[in-house]
């Protein structure tokens, strides 16, 4: 065998197949000239078809089916220590090679015994040329004029833009320092001499390493001009999110503490640190502007309605007003509205209108509340108020219209569903689905299920696509994009559902249940049974969420203020953990861990729902709790534990 190219996937089916279809290509090309080539795929569990599809066109491919994320340097190491050929090819998914890339790599590294690894020209989905083609090594120096951007100023310099090696011709075949792990072509016997890749890196920089202990165990790596392939750079990682860019820089770090001692490693340290609050503080820009955007064009939209009409009512009844006071009032005006349609959740996604208009009116009944209290200079007319219960959700109604036609964000797309059972027969909760969603009919071509008891991935059974265990969730919704998910109230236990949802609690999904036997859910008015649940009022959900946390900081506040009477109790430690509600480190009262995983984001608690039930009674209440949460639960259970001096939880413990 002469070349093995093994390729790690993850989620990027479609990319997949056109890569493999290239590498067939290119292999017949090899075949022709004598040669032997053979492929791995390692899928890191992937949700989107990708083993599937593998299986089905390409059965001469050596398909490696990981039922968890191995990452990128484990999932090479993997198929490397199968491989039989006398180069390894790492290649990246997202990648297309022409047909003689194969053949003119091979000849090129058997004509130079010294080489240790090779890298070729790659070009975008756009034909642009991409830079991380030939690299240096990233000193300190140029990692800074990388990061800052400053090497754009001189991109052909050898000193500011060292990290890209912009001096050197990308036309020209010759040495490099550092390959790129899209297309890493080496010499087997090479990496046996100096090791395979650094499984402490997961993703990024563990081919910066390998380029690098190439070069000190004597052999060169080469910049191969005379071919290239097309990357479409980032398919397979979505480098451009922030998670993906923290994951990067802490491999740098990795990097510099192998690589770089004392002053230089100091000075890596500081560079890529400067770097990582860059990056983080561009996020939190980009985030806040994207969540005020929306409600500060509502809000000056209607601040202009409210002076428009506060000028022609001034006209109208010849009352002069003091506009150095009537322009900020009536701005303040239409902060109050919109923060209390805030507050009623106007602003959760998917958007719902009634809660505009809960929002509106009760922005006019504070206002008409304070009026009385408000000086002489502020008090205009009441009118004024009358005016912005209507002018205020016509405005929102106008810029929501708005924003839905220009950038297509329409919250009122047809249901893509996602089910949950226990059991590979999906045909009761289906025929319930069909019985009881008569207004939202769907299509049932394809039907995506998870099952809580199975691992498999990618197994279609009976028009059924198994994506895997529950686990899977996550990915499963990112890349199929569902926006709903329905749970079988027979097969899934109320400790799988409480998992379920808080596996992807910040996420915009509609969850239902489907009860598909005469079992009973004891519900916030008493027991109940319905083919269909609703969990619109779950505590996932941004309102619940917000009432909750308004609970936790008013009682945290009111314990610090009454803290005498807490230490005459003998109860102070109620202080220390009014001190961790209030910073956000735990709530007054959450759930503890079920028997089915993690049961969510509130399990840093203080005290316990359904403490000292038995194991069925405490099932239910807590599924009750967090399917239709109430604040007034939480101020129930905080006043029985002060009363009866109950034990606060331990971070950590049951």
């Amino acid at each position: 065998m002469d070349v093995s190219v093994i390729i790690v996937n993850y989620n990027v089916e479609h990319f997949l197949s056109q890569c493999l279809l290239s590498l067939r290509a290119g292999s017949a090309v090899l075949k022709q000239a004598g040669y032997e080539a053979e492929v791995f795929v390692v899928d890191n569990n992937s949700v989107d078809g990708s083993c599937a599809m593998v299986r089905r066109m390409f059965p001469e491919v050596h398909l490696i089916d990981s039922k968890e994320n191995l990452g990128f340097s484990k999932g090479n190491n993997l198929a490397i220590r199968k491989s039989n050929g006398r180069y390894v090819l790492l290649l990246n998914p997202d990648t297309i090679i022409q047909e003689d890339t194969l053949l003119k790599c091979l000849k090129y590294a058997d004509a130079r015994p010294q080489l240790g690894g090779l890298g070729v020209p790659m070009v975008d989905g756009s034909g642009r040329y991409l830079p991380e083609s030939k690299r240096g090594i990233p000193t300190p120096s140029a990692a800074f004029w990388k990061i800052t951007g400053l090497y754009r100023l001189a991109p052909r310099s050898a000193r500011l833009n060292r990290y890209y090696l912009g001096n050197l011709s990308k036309d020209e075949s010759q040495p490099i320092e550092i390959l790129s792990g899209a297309f890493m072509w080496m010499r087997k016997s090479a990496l046996d001499e100096v090791g395979l890749l650094d499984e402490q890196y997961f993703m990024y920089g563990e081919d910066i390493d390998l380029s690098w202990r190439l070069i000190k165990g004597g052999y060169e790596n080469h910049y191969f001009a005379d071919t290239s392939i097309v990357h479409y750079k980032g398919e397979s990682t979505k480098k451009g999110s922030l998670n993906y860019v923290l994951v990067f820089y802490r491999a740098m770090q990795i990097f510099a503490r192998t690589h770089f001692r004392g002053r230089s490693g100091r000075a890596m340290h500081r560079v890529i640190q400067l770097a990582i609050y860059l990056r983080a503080a561009l996020a939190i820009v980009s985030r806040v502007s994207k969540a005020i955007a929306l409600p500060t064009v509502e809000w000056l939209l209607s601040w202009g309605g409210l002076v428009v009409f506060l000028q022609q009512y001034g006209e109208l009844q010849n009352i002069p007003y003091d506009w150095g006071m009537a322009l900020p009032a009536t701005g303040v005006y239409s902060l109050v509205w919109l923060v209390a349609v805030k507050l009623q959740g106007g602003y959760d996604k998917p958007w719902r209108w009634n809660a505009v208009a809960k929002g509106t009116v009760m922005g006019t009944v504070l206002l008409l509340a304070t009026y009385g209290l408000l000086p002489e200079s502020l008090r205009f007319s009441r009118a004024i108020f009358f005016f912005g219960t209507a002018l205020v959700p016509v405005t929102i109604a106008l810029v929501r219209t708005f924003f839905v036609r220009l950038f297509g964000a329409s919250d009122d797309a047809a249901p893509k569903r996602l089910y949950i059972s226990g059991s590979r027969d999906l045909a009761p909760m289906q025929d319930l689905v069909r019985t009881y969603d008569v207004l939202e009919p769907v299509a049932f071509g394809s039907v995506y299920a998870l099952s809580i008891h199975s691992d498999s991935v990618d197994v279609e059974d009976d028009g059924v696509r198994w994506l895997g265990g529950l686990d899977s969730l996550s990915d499963a919704i990112r890349v199929h994009q569902f926006n709903e998910i329905i749970m079988s109230g027979r097969e899934v236990s109320a400790g799988q559902m409480i998992r379920a949802m808080s596996l992807v609690s910040n996420k915009n999904l509609r969850f239902r249940i489907a009860w598909t036997d005469d079992g009973q859910i004891v519900g916030a008015g008493g027991p109940e049974r319905g083919a269909i649940t609703e969990w619109s009022g779950a505590i996932f959900k941004p309102r619940a969420r917000r009432a909750k946390r308004t609970v936790d900081a008013t009682v945290a506040l009111l314990v610090l203020l009454a803290f005498p009477v807490f230490i005459l109790r003998k109860q102070a430690h109620w202080l220390g953990a009014a001190v961790e509600v209030l910073t956000g480190t735990r709530t007054w009262v959450g759930y503890n861990e079920m028997h089915d995983g993690p049961a969510g984001p509130s399990h840093q608690f203080v005290f316990q729902r359904a403490e000292g039930m038995d194991e069925r009674a405490r099932q239910r209440t807590l599924l009750t709790y967090v399917r239709d949460y109430r604040w007034t639960i939480d101020v129930q259970v905080i006043w029985e534990a002060l009363i009866s001096y109950r034990a606060i939880h331990r971070h950590g413990s049951n």
